[in-house]
Formats: C-alpha cells, structure tokens, sequence
C-alpha cells in the first residue's frame, strides 16, 4: 500500500537537509511547522518527497536536491513565472495524493498534524495505523504563579526598552505605551471558546504552550483549558512539570476527555498529530479546528508585549541595515564572499548590538532569508553562494527572538536589501515608499486588514508603469490578480502571524496596541527586493519601529 510518512529526521536522512534549518516556513511557523514540513510518499519501488512550492529554491538549490525526486503542491506566488515554469505544482496536497494514488487507499503516517488527515479524508482512502497509547500525568497550572511571573518579564523589560529608545525622535512618546500591569492571556482564552462553540482548548503547539503555563514546551506535554482552569497533561516519564498532581490516566486522549467539561474541543490542526485527533473523535469528542483562532488569540494582545516588541524591532534594525552597510562596502571593494560570511556578519551585529546595550535577555535568530538574485527568487536561507561584483541584489530578511529561561516573549520581522544596479536601486526607492509613505500611515484603529492590501494596490498600479520601464516587471502574468493572493504584512507578537495578515479575506479590525509589520516583496528577473518594517498602532499615532535615527 502507498504510505506517506511525516518525520523531520528522515528527510534529514534520505534527502541531505534538516527541515527546521534549511527551509524558510518551517522556520517561521512556529506554532504549525508540522503543516509545513515536507512529507515523504512511498509506493513500491518508488519515493518522492512532497513539499510546497514555495520551498522550491531552498530544496532545490539550497538543499541539493534532484528535482525528479520532488513532487510539489501549492504553486507559489510569483510576479514572475520563469521560476516555477518547468516545476508544476498540484493544487493542494490532497489533490497531489489523489493524483499519485488514484482509487487506491494511502497509509498516512500517525505522525502527520491533523489537518492533513482531514484534507486528504476528502480525497482519498485515508488508513492510519495508530500506535500504542502512552500513561500521561494531569497538572494543574497556578494561573497566578504564570501572570506574576510574565508580569516580572514585562517590568524587567520595561527600562531595557526606555533606553533603546530614548534618543530615537520619531518613537517619542512610545516610552508612555510601554506597561507590565495588563495580561488578558487567561481571560481572552473564554471569548475564544465562546467564538468557537467549544466546552475546552488544547493547547499544543509550543508558542500556545508557553503563553499559558510561562514555561517551554517539550514534547509529549499539552496544555488544556476547560472551564477556566488550565492544566498541564504530560507523559508519565516526564519530570519537572510545574503544577498540582490532578490524576493519572492510561492516554492523553482519555486525560483530555476526563478533564474537559463537555465534547466540543478546540484543537490545534495544524500541529497536533492526527493520532491524538483521531483518538478523542472514536471517544466521543467532536474537535474545533482553531490554529487560526489561536493565532490570532496571540496577535489581539500585541501591546502586553510591547517592551519586549521594542527591544526585538531595535536588534533587528541595528544588525540588519549593519550588515547592508558592510555588504557595500565589501562589494564596493572589489571582494568576493559568500551568503554565509554575510550570515556571519549580520549574527556578529546581533551579538554585538546585545552586548552595548546591555540586554539582559536573550537575542536569537528567529528566521532568515538572506540570498542573492542571482542564486534564486525564492525566499530562503544563505548558502555558500558566492557574492561579488557581478552581483545585482541580495536580500535580507530577517527577525529575532527574545527568550527569557527559554520562552518567546517576542519576535521581529523586517527587510533591507542590497541593490548594486541603478534599476534595483530606483526600485527598492520606489518599494520603501510604498511601505512608509502607503502602507503604514493606512495603519490606525478601526482600520480592517484586507482594506489595507486594497488601497496598496490601488498605489502600485501608478508605479507598475515605472516598474516596467526600468524592467523590474513585465506582462507574464495579470498582477492585481497575483498579488491579491499575497499579503502586504501581517501582525506579529509571538512569531509571524498567519491569522492576521493585510490581504484580501483576513477581516481583522486593527486597533489600539496593534503590532506587526508592512512589507512589499518584489521578485522579478535579477532581482528579488525586500523592504519591510514593523509598526505599533499607539495611543495618538502609528510608529514606524524599525527607522533608524532620524
């Protein structure tokens, strides 16, 4: 029987790469990399590696893999098709299975999140063989303990956050926004279930995790909140939960059903394996999909983070345009380096940026796309591409993490690039106007997301013409229609949001304390441009949180 297997480590081992490191989206999506991650079909004497398109670049000529062993679905966005001309892509994931196995039943690994099991259900005879069950242990979670000790962060960071930004004079005023005092983390989980119909949450993916028990996921624990109260379910060989003993059961799925309040069930789709999925429903349970709510449960309390969001928008605007400069400079000089020398530089800025300033908390990669045009335009991760004077753009698009005792209290996202032609040049002008001058000052309370992305395109149509001119777009495709499938930003908080984005069909109002970022990606011919910066929606007025001194 055809199977398809979900294991990071065995595409490590049969194509050469680990996911996590090499791919750009299993980087970002740190509460849904399961849904990301490619997966692996086997039938008879063949295999191939499924993956989505958009990671096409960074398998292919990151990751070395040969094409014919790729078979790939969701076609990427792209102004330009030349990239993806001799890759098709199926429509869908179950679209793709169905045409690899027709008629016949698939073996999905148990592994799998439970989103894939729910797609493909629709397609195709979907078997899963599900694995004995594991004895877990119940906790339950001292809310006040976790409030308290998030407060601790905040007013730790607080001071931190007032001095990065203190002689900055277009964040002035930003110092007034900054608070320890509110946490809704535990409160606004009620309006979820309300929104969703359900009697309790699982909590799964390591960011929602961490939000409610302030400590860092491991695998084999979930997080569960059912009446107001949240506990802890851990596999009994687990040591150092914090909480109160409340029990001891033979699985998760019969600790989950025992401790919720009632059948309906919000349940992270898009991380939890679909064998804990599968369990609860043969027990009774009737499961929400909620990886989107969830999100945007994060994204909604964006100001409570606030100081931690300053100090994460500060890193990344330090080493970032650093590191632009020293590109430059470099190339300007006539030297040769590669894509991983100028990783290494931009890591030595973010060290040395925590280092002066005294940041008594953690400052991590968060994720990194950095990589010449002319190596691809697909976003993605550096190689040992070489970087010299017959080079015409490089990107660097990146963000951050600050942790504190191991949990994300932050992340950043924002983007410069080097142009070395005079077009390029004229464009990422044309680009960082959009995104400062169009986008951002669209950005205030009561504004809705997807209205956002309308009025941006409405602002490129007067300069496509331009574009064209200088060669940086041409007529392949309808561009309104391709680039309504793209965001122009998105909010941020505890990663890149995929819940809330400024595109068409995300429907959230921006409000008072609102936080992520604007962007305008452009990959065309030789080159691909990225201008992106992170604002926070105040009290009187938006900031622009990612300008240097000005």
């Amino acid at each position: 029987m055809a199977r398809i297997i979900c294991d990071p480590q065995a595409v490590t081992e049969r194509y050469g790469f680990v996911p996590n490191d090499r791919l750009l989206f299993s980087a970002i999506r740190l509460d849904s990399f399961p849904f990301v991650t490619p997966l692996i079909f086997e039938d008879a004497h063949t295999e191939l590696m499924l993956a989505r398109q958009q990671e096409q670049g960074n398998i292919v000529t990151g990751g070395g893999v040969d094409p014919e062993r790729i078979r790939f679905y969701e076609p990427w966005v792209t102004i330009d098709p030349r990239p993806v001309a001799d890759f098709p892509a199926a429509a869908s994931l179950p679209a793709l299975v169905k045409e690899l196995v027709g008629e016949r039943p698939v073996d999905l690994d148990p592994r799998a999140p439970y989103t894939h099991y729910l797609k493909l259900s629709g397609e195709v005879d979907v078997r899963v063989d599900l694995p004995g069950a594991r004895p877990v242990h119940v906790y339950e979670v001292e809310q006040a303990a976790v409030l308290a000790r998030f407060a601790g962060w905040r007013a730790a960071g607080i001071p931190v956050a007032e001095r990065l930004i203190s002689e900055v004079g277009h964040l002035v005023g930003l110092e007034r926004e900054l608070s320890a005092d509110a946490d809704t983390r535990f409160s606004a989980l009620s309006d979820v279930a309300d929104q969703l119909g359900v009697d309790a949450i699982l909590l799964s993916s390591a960011p929602n995790y961490s939000e409610v028990t302030g400590t860092v996921w491991q695998p084999g624990t979930v997080a569960l909140w059912a009446d107001g109260r949240v506990f802890v379910i851990a596999e009994q060989q687990l040591r150092g939960i914090a909480g109160t003993p409340a029990g001891a059961y033979d699985s998760a799925a019969e600790a989950i059903s025992a401790v919720a309040t009632g059948p309906r069930i919000a349940f992270e789709e898009q991380w939890e394996q679909c064998a804990l999925g599968i369990r609860l429903t043969d027990a009774g349970s009737v499961l929400v999909s909620a990886s989107r709510a969830l999100g945007s449960w994060r994204d909604e309390r964006d100001a409570e983070d606030l100081p931690f969001q300053v100090i994460a928008a500060r890193a990344s605007t330090t080493a970032i345009e650093q590191t632009v400069a020293w590109a430059h400079e470099h190339l300007d000089a006539g030297e040769t380096f590669t894509e991983n020398v100028l990783y290494a530089r931009y890591l030595e800025y973010l060290d040395r940026f925590r280092n002066e300033q005294r940041i008594p908390f953690g400052i991590e990669p968060y994720f990194t796309n950095l990589h010449s045009s002319q190596r691809m335009l697909f976003p993605g991760p550096p190689t040992e591409f070489p970087l010299d004077a017959s080079t015409t753009c490089i990107q660097l698009d990146a963000g951050v993490k600050v942790v504190i005792d191991g949990v994300v209290v932050a992340t950043s996202d924002m983007a410069r690039s080097v142009l070395r032609t005079p077009e390029g040049r004229e464009a990422y002008e044309i680009l960082t106007h959009a995104v400062r001058e169009v986008i951002i000052p669209q950005l205030r309370p009561g504004v809705i997301c997807e209205d956002v992305h309308a009025r941006t395109l409405e602002h490129l149509a007067t300069v496509r013409p331009r574009m064209q001119e200088i060669g940086l777009l041409g007529d392949e495709v309808d561009f309104d229609v391709e680039y309504s499938k793209r965001n122009v930003g998105h909010l941020m908080g505890k990663q890149e949001s995929f819940a809330n984005e400024l595109r068409p069909g995300y429907r959230f109002v921006l409000r008072e304390g609102s936080y992520g970022a604007a962007e305008i990606p452009w990959r065309y011919d030789r080159h691909a441009i990225g201008t992106e910066d992170l604002w926070y929606i105040g009290r009187d007025r938006t900031y622009n949180l990612t300008l240097r001194e000005q």
